[in-house]
């Protein structure tokens, strides 16, 4: 982070000395409920057999300068915390830093990112994780968006060393844009390779997903939203528990309907299922989960 993130402050920082220039910023918060009727820290193949609910409160904090017209720099804070009820060990708390550099040169954007997360569970660090990424993006006729990207995430366990691992990932996505840019629709897919520190652990990874989202009503106080994620890990190295590798593969479906009671403050409502087959009995599983939140954008 320290190599990253220092240098977009002193960019920021000195926004001032250039002729043309531009800021905004944005904060956002978060708080509602959450049940789950199955509880799981997959990075640590946790899992409760029966569901939960949580209290749920997030913050969400924005800049981004333009410099030039053509060079963006923007850096972020966002922390997360999940208090359940009755499953004190499945309380989570996430904090990540972020910082992103890009250029727009006239024929396509490149740019990169950092992202530093840092994760308690039940008040005990347990994940460290680095983030870093270079993307490549292009727009064509305000209507269709490509952009790929190659991530190198390097993953630090506190308490099972065993597993630290480094993942490289390469993914495209291509966003369909219309109804006057209020809809959109995505398709994308990525390919990753883990290599922990012990063997079973490592695994090759495809995934795949895709979104709809659209805007209506006075205003577009309504935002409704319907995503697909599917993911197939086959790891290269026998699982102890069941003396054979493993294999994971789930399912993901998501639909989200958020309603703006005016610009800045909105409801959200989402529901999740996930369905997990694997032959490591515990994450073989299907679980339904319920959210409503409140939202203040400013």
């Amino acid at each position: 982070m320290k190599y990253f993130l220092t240098p977009l402050a002193l960019v920021a920082t000195s926004t001032a000395v250039f002729a043309k220039n531009s800021s905004d910023y944005s904060m956002t918060l978060e708080a509602g409920a959450s049940h789950n009727s199955e509880l799981v820290v997959e990075e640590i193949d946790q899992y409760s057999g029966s569901g939960d609910t949580a209290r749920y409160l997030s913050l969400d904090l924005n800049a981004n300068w333009t410099l030039f017209d053509n060079l963006n720099v923007d850096a972020g804070y966002n922390v997360s915390d999940t208090d359940y009820q009755d499953s004190d060990d499945f309380d989570l708390n996430i904090q990540r830093f972020y910082g992103d550099v890009s250029y727009d040169f006239s024929a396509f954007t490149i740019g990169a990112n950092q992202h530093e997360i840092d994760a308690k569970l039940n008040g005990k660090s347990f994940l460290d994780m680095s983030r870093n990424g270079l993307y490549l993006s292009k727009l064509f006729n305000d209507s269709v968006f490509i952009r790929a990207e190659l991530v190198d995430t390097d993953k630090s366990f506190e308490t099972n060393p065993e597993r630290d691992a480094n993942n490289e990932s390469l993914g495209i996505d291509t966003y369909f844009f219309f109804n006057q840019a209020k809809s959109f629709f995505s398709l994308g897919y990525s390919s990753d390779e883990e290599t922990a520190n012990a063997s079973q652990y490592s695994y090759d990874g495809d995934s795949y997903r895709a979104t709809y989202s659209t805007k209506f009503g006075n205003d577009d106080k309504h935002r409704i939203q319907a995503q697909w994620r599917y993911f197939n890990r086959d790891y290269n190295d026998i699982y102890p528990e069941i003396n054979i590798a493993r294999n994971d593969s789930r399912h993901t479906y998501k639909l989200a309907w958020d309603y703006y009671f005016t610009k800045s403050v909105a409801m959200a409502t989402e529901l999740q299922r996930n369905e997990s087959e694997s032959n490591f009995e515990p994450a073989d599983y299907t679980s339904n989960e319920v959210n409503l939140l409140f939202r203040l954008e400013l």
